[in-house]
């Protein structure tokens, strides 16, 4: 057996499966290229993570710059199982994954409190439903405010000092635990497995109930211990706007929090609207909605181009209940987007993803297994 036996190799190692897991299947050429290793030293770098069940080898493709055929390596995803849990609701939302945050199932149970007994009840209920009672990394979800060392204080828990929960996960399961805001998480994914492959700069826009972000900036998250509190919702678009619910005049939650959006519809029609029917109207050719959704589209137009602007980024995504309003907005978004942004500058591409609240446990899961795959765990069997 070809084995690993200096701790510098054992490094090496490890930026070779981490490299795999993010950006394959891949030439074993595109992974010497990108490390810069030698030939001979991925070779042997790559037979002792073959050997060790963490990389495998795919159907023989052309390299794409050598033209020689070449068999790509990629991760031994059915080896290890992730849950991604997320709280909202009044439910816990579960999916299971592999390392690289594919779900291949999903679950929803109730939240039957809110103490961290009942979120670790919780937790170990989606387990069973999902038919993995010892996961190999979980990861936890909040649309809250999570500390360095996984103490949570969110609307979910109650109105509470910050407690410990990613403590109590560990001890329950005997996983690697992540607990995060939701919207940290998300980014953490959709950097390894999302937009983060073609892109090392990008922006993460979640429209809902308020306006949160998250942003990457040299193919490194931008961490903040503020993220949860979405300050980005507070930032001022409109002097004479309406007052968010803390009282700031024109913020970005009073302008495209869907409350406020809901609020300003049913003063222009006189009837209470769901989102749904809004946003129907709208499509249908109804006037007054089409006019609020419009104005709320062109905010976020001028929303985007301040984030691109100040962070220098040309890749946003918008996700969130709220996120179909760049849909059903989308001439009156990209014309408020280009014309606050020199016509000299690249364009600002848009990706809007569907809403399923699934995908915040998904980010989870993805926050997780980048966890476990940066840690020791994961290439114990590899002989060093």
């Amino acid at each position: 057996m070809t084995g690993i036996t200096h701790l510098a190799e054992a490094d090496s190692a490890g930026q070779v499966a981490r490299h795999v897991l993010r950006f394959g299947p891949v030439p074993r050429g595109a992974v010497a290229r990108a490390l810069g290793l030698s030939a001979g030293s991925l070779t042997r770098l790559g037979s002792a993570l073959l050997d060790a069940g963490v990389l495998v080898e795919t159907d023989p493709v052309t390299d794409p710059v050598t033209r020689r055929p070449t068999r790509p390596l990629d991760v031994a995803l059915a080896a290890h199982r992730v849950l991604g849990v997320a709280l909202a609701g009044g439910a816990a939302w579960g999916v299971l994954t592999d390392l690289r945050a594919g779900v291949r199932a999903r679950a929803r149970v109730p939240l039957g409190g809110a103490s961290p007994d009942a979120v670790v009840a919780a937790v170990a209920a989606l387990a069973g439903e999902l038919g993995v009672p010892r996961p190999d990394a979980v990861g936890l979800a909040v649309d809250g405010q999570v500390d360095a060392d996984g103490r949570v204080q969110a609307d979910v828990l109650g109105r509470r000092p910050p407690v410990d929960l990613a403590g109590p996960l560990r001890a329950a399961t005997g996983a690697e635990v992540v607990v995060g805001d939701e919207l940290t998480c998300a980014t953490r994914t959709e950097h390894w497995t999302g937009l983060g492959r073609e892109h090392t700069g990008f922006a993460v826009l979640a429209l809902g109930a308020g306006v949160g972000h998250g942003l990457v900036v040299a193919d490194r998250v931008v961490d903040s211990p503020d993220a949860g509190l979405q300050p980005l919702g507070h930032l001022p678009l409109e002097s004479t706007g309406p007052r968010c619910p803390r009282g700031h005049r024109g913020c970005a939650t009073a302008l495209l929090g869907t409350p406020a959006l809901l609020a300003a519809a049913q003063v222009a029609t006189g009837l209470p609207v769901t989102w749904a029917e809004l946003l129907a109207d709208a499509v249908d050719g109804d006037r007054r909605a089409r006019q609020v959704l419009d104005d709320a589209a062109a905010h976020l137009g001028r929303l985007v181009a301040l984030v691109a602007g100040v962070t220098g980024v040309d890749q946003v995504l918008l996700v969130g209940e709220g996120a179909d309003l760049a849909v059903v907005g989308y001439e009156a978004l990209r014309a408020a987007l280009d014309g606050h942004r020199d016509p000299r500058a690249r364009p600002v591409e848009l990706t809007v993803r569907d809403h399923d609240p699934h995908d915040w446990a998904r980010g989870a899961a993805g926050a997780a297994a980048q966890a476990f795959a940066t840690g020791p765990r994961w290439l114990s069997g590899v002989r060093r």
